[in-house]
């Protein structure tokens, strides 16, 4: 069977094959190989299911494997892989943190419909995140109605919205920057970090970045800029290349950097401020009262290593694991942290 275009990938394997490239993906990601039996259990079946799968997948020029142990992606079935695993990934969060749907029944849901729904309907809905995380008329406002009560069935409140002059702020460049802190990504520098606020742009450029995995809420970090325009990142430990004209429909959010006298820059300060994937080691907790007790009981005590794993998809609250253990911060909580970066995690 001939390879398909690097343009269309998902969707031209069936469910189960895309599921087996997805599960290799992350246990390559997580444990730097990946093995036949561990892929069995991953996937709940015989090793002999997992073996006629693989044979299969190496013929579409997917895996490596030719009847051993370890199995590898080739480099176009990382590409698919890839792209799987980031609509599973948004899909999910857009149903737990949105819809409030269980974690169970968010991981069933997205795993069937990351293989059949179409690329514009995927641009749909990040536009939807989007506009319900960043729209002044909307934020604090609407999803909080939307969760007390309809999901939640509290009382019933009205929203007065006192921004209405500000309906224009994803079309001007300079106010996304005074007012957000958001910036093109043509616009920021080698070794900057954060998370993709919005990709503007027409609808026939926006599906093929879509479609490649940039959503958003995804980290990112800035590794090369190169003299055509051309920008390199690293997004979910993969590096991605993007072309002036791509970068330039990307508006992202910059984590702070401090600096010293000399201008070179220092470790990022607050928990707050740490992308998702990286780790940290706390320094000192300057909340007071209550709330520094209640966090230092947390075990957020000098020296103590963690990893910020995901944020919602509102971009609160954290979630963080901390010696092992997994917990949920308010960003306003991590805020009151101060930390030094440390690569890689705990």
């Amino acid at each position: 069977m001939a390879l398909r275009s690097k343009d269309n990938l998902v969707g031209t394997l069936t469910e189960s094959l895309e599921d087996y490239l997805e599960i290799i993906y992350r246990l390559v990601q997580d444990h730097k190989v990946a093995r036949v039996r561990d892929i069995a259990r991953e996937k709940n079946v015989k090793t002999s299911s997992v073996t006629s799968a693989l044979h299969r997948l190496a013929k579409e020029g997917l895996v490596d494997y030719q009847a051993r142990e370890y199995v590898d992606l080739t480099e176009e079935g990382r590409e698919f892989a890839f792209r799987v695993h980031q609509r599973h990934t948004f899909l999910k969060r857009l149903l737990m943190e949105l819809l409030q749907v269980d974690e169970a029944t968010a991981e069933q849901d997205a795993c069937s419909m990351e293989h059949a729904i179409s690329v514009t309907t995927l641009d749909r809905m990040a536009a939807l995140a989007e506009f319900l995380t960043y729209c002044p008329k909307v934020t604090g406002g609407l999803v909080d109605q939307f969760r007390n009560c309809w999901l939640l069935k509290g009382e019933e409140s009205e929203h007065h919205c006192h921004d209405g002059e500000e309906c224009g702020i994803w079309q001007k460049r300079m106010k996304l920057q005074e007012d957000l802190g958001i910036y093109q990504l043509t616009d920021v520098e080698e070794g900057s970090r954060g998370y993709i606020a919005r990709i503007i742009g027409p609808e026939k450029d926006r599906i093929p970045l879509i479609q490649r995995g940039f959503f958003p809420a995804g980290s990112f970090e800035v590794l090369r800029r190169h003299g055509d325009g051309r920008i390199v990142l690293r997004v979910s430990k993969e590096e991605k290349t993007l072309s002036f004209t791509e970068a330039a429909m990307i508006y992202v959010w910059i984590a702070p950097r401090e600096t010293n006298g000399d201008g070179a820059h220092l470790a990022v300060e607050s928990l707050a401020d740490i992308t998702p994937g990286n780790g940290f080691e706390v320094v000192q907790v300057k909340a007071r009262g209550e709330i520094r007790q209640r966090l230092i009981d947390m075990g957020f005590v000098r020296g103590a290593q963690g990893r910020v794993l995901r944020e919602a998809l509102l971009k609160d609250p954290i979630e963080i694991e901390l010696s092992g253990y997994l917990l949920s911060l308010r960003r306003s909580e991590a805020a009151e942290i101060q930390v030094e970066g440390v690569n890689g995690g705990s």
